[in-house]
């Protein structure tokens, strides 16, 4: 049987309940196997039970294991790579409707935790915030999304950013109150609830080692078991790369790191909405339960916990707000996601006919729904608009050499930032 891996309790962790899966020990025949119990994987199986397929999920570990599980929880749209850069390479139009399927995954979001558990959201509202003035340029950016992208957005001055965030580290800011914040664990564990009671056989501790197509499908072999299935959705990010190589290979595995402090009291943060800086390797933090601070960044390919992770968060936490009294730290964890180099999901299907969802890096909330929506409908329906995605191919990430770039990418970031903070 596949053994478990052991990762740093996080306060998501510590708040939930889980119901277990059992492994797979038989063989089993579906209309589709999704490999990958994350968010893509879960929403992938869900909405093709929906739409009347039978769906085994395989997870290697437990339902939301990686990055799923671990992440600071912000729902918005968009993607990781801005939506400049997008329209400069797919031409205006193209961005437009790109946009509006992040905007599907958001809506996707809201609409299940509402319909079935509307206690998942931990807060409403989103400000994007400079630490340096910029002489107007982050509200530009506001306006830009906002005539051409429907966005709604409201930019904010220093002096109304600091009502909600007293220090003199944050500047200018934009205010997104159609975006929210949830707990992501217990999302995904409503997915998963849901998938059961649609039909989907969810089967934890059963890694996928090996498919083979065959002339009415493909085969999927476990350790103890295999799944016949006509269609194979492979959603696993970072955590296999060998799988399915066309897309384990387009992928860089990405880590970031996240604190939460004890129950305190403070009069920095001032504000229920999620907090994320503009600068490009930045932090992310929130209130959350017991007036506890979630506090994230740090991003880095490389994949060890950093040692005395808590110090570390902390001493982030006390740069950008020095009035902050020095709280404890009473969890500390680390999540891997994987970017592909272009910073967009890789969503599509290869040449011997295996799906694939994965890359969704830094913003994947959203665009994991997104993603198991299109699939889905593609599968079951024959929608071809995941195609939209064949701009953003699979194209191989160069292993250790793509490390070394993307680290030394970051490295120079954050000197940018230094310099804009200084000198700006």
């Amino acid at each position: 049987m596949q053994q478990t891996i052991d990762l740093p309790l996080s306060w998501y962790e510590h708040t939930v309940e889980r119901e277990s899966h059992a492994g797979l020990d038989a063989p089993v025949e579906a209309d589709v196997c999704v490999i990958g119990g994350g968010l893509a994987g879960l929403t992938t199986a869900l909405e093709l039970a929906r739409l009347g397929k039978s769906v085994v999920l395989l997870e290697a570990q437990h339902v939301a294991f990686g990055a799923s599980g671990r992440n600071g929880g912000f729902v918005s749209n968009g993607f990781a790579l801005g939506i400049e850069d997008i329209a400069e390479r797919v031409g205006f139009d193209e961005a437009l409707a790109l946009y509006n399927l992040s905007r599907l995954g958001t809506g996707y979001v809201r609409h299940l935790i509402n319909t079935h558990e509307p206690s998942v959201i931990m807060g409403k509202g989103m400000r994007v915030c400079v630490r340096y003035q910029d002489k107007g340029e982050l509200a530009r950016h506001g306006d830009f999304l906002r005539e051409n992208f429907k966005e709604n957005v409201a930019a904010m001055t220093t002096d109304e950013t600091r009502l909600h965030l007293n220090t003199d580290r944050y500047f200018d800011s934009l205010y997104f109150p159609d975006a929210f914040h949830i707990h992501p664990l217990r999302y995904a564990l409503l997915l998963a609830k849901l998938c059961r009671q649609s039909g989907v056989a969810i089967h934890e501790l059963s890694a996928a080692r090996r498919v083979e197509k065959t002339s009415a499908g493909f085969f999927v072999k476990t350790d103890q078991g295999v799944v016949r299935a006509g269609e194979i959705v492979h959603c696993v990010s970072a955590l296999d790369r060998q799988l399915h190589q066309p897309s384990g290979r387009a992928v860089l595995p990405v880590a970031t790191h996240i604190a939460v402090t004890a129950p305190i009291q403070q009069d920095v943060i001032r504000t229920p909405s999620a907090i994320a800086d503009t600068r490009r390797a930045g932090n992310y933090f929130r209130l959350i339960d017991e007036g506890r601070i979630l506090w994230g960044g740090r991003i880095t390919t490389q994949q060890v916990e950093p040692r005395q992770l808590a110090d570390v968060m902390l001493r982030d936490m006390k740069r950008c707000f020095p009035k902050l009294q020095k709280p404890a730290i009473d969890f500390a964890w680390s999540g891997i996601m994987a970017y592909a180099l272009h910073k967009m999901p890789l969503i599509g299907r290869d040449n011997d006919g295996q799906w694939f969802a994965t890359g969704f890096g830094g913003h994947g909330l959203n665009t994991t729904a997104m993603a198991g929506v299109l699939i889905a409908r593609a599968i079951a329906q024959g929608d071809d608009t995941y195609k939209r995605f064949a701009a953003f191919p699979p194209r191989h990430a160069f292993g250790p050499l793509g490390w070394l770039g993307v680290q030394s990418t970051y490295w120079g970031m954050q000197m940018r930032d230094k310099l804009d903070e200084t000198f700006k």
